[in-house]
């Protein structure tokens, strides 16, 4: 049985597994407990990752491990990291404000505005994440 909701997204993030060059990976889905994301590097079960989530205020740094792989074609693996950060706080409020800019966008295209998820996200972030926990506002 899934411990956390999964919240399917296509968020882009930075990634840096075992130490090498930071890459630029787009986010399938993600919960309180970690995230799936799509790389083109065979990165192995068990390296640790640090990655920055840049839809948040401030940006999330966190840290995880890579608890899963799947080869989605040549040149394409589906990874999913486990969060090893103890911070359950701000992983859920990540994942919270994740989610209503997603809805956010969805709103927009249904008015005949499509952005994308980063467009949406930093729209989002400069109307209502300062008042993000307060009632009413999202």
């Amino acid at each position: 049985m899934r411990t956390f909701i999964r919240h399917p997204t296509s968020i882009p993030i930075q990634v840096c597994a075992g130490g090498d060059e930071s890459a630029r990976v787009r986010v399938r889905n993600l919960s309180a407990g970690g995230l799936c994301f799509i790389t083109d590097k065979p990165v192995k079960v068990g390296t640790r990752v640090e990655f920055d989530i840049p839809i948040t205020s401030p940006d999330y740094h966190g840290s995880g491990v890579i608890v899963w792989r799947r080869e989605q074609g040549p040149d394409s693996y589906e990874v999913g990291v486990r969060f090893t950060s103890d911070d359950e706080f701000f992983r859920t409020r990540m994942v919270e404000q994740v989610c209503q800019i997603e809805d956010y966008r969805q709103r927009l295209a249904l008015k005949g505005r499509n952005l994308t998820s980063e467009e949406a996200a930093l729209e989002w972030i400069a109307r209502y994440s300062a008042q993000f926990d307060q009632p009413g506002i999202h």
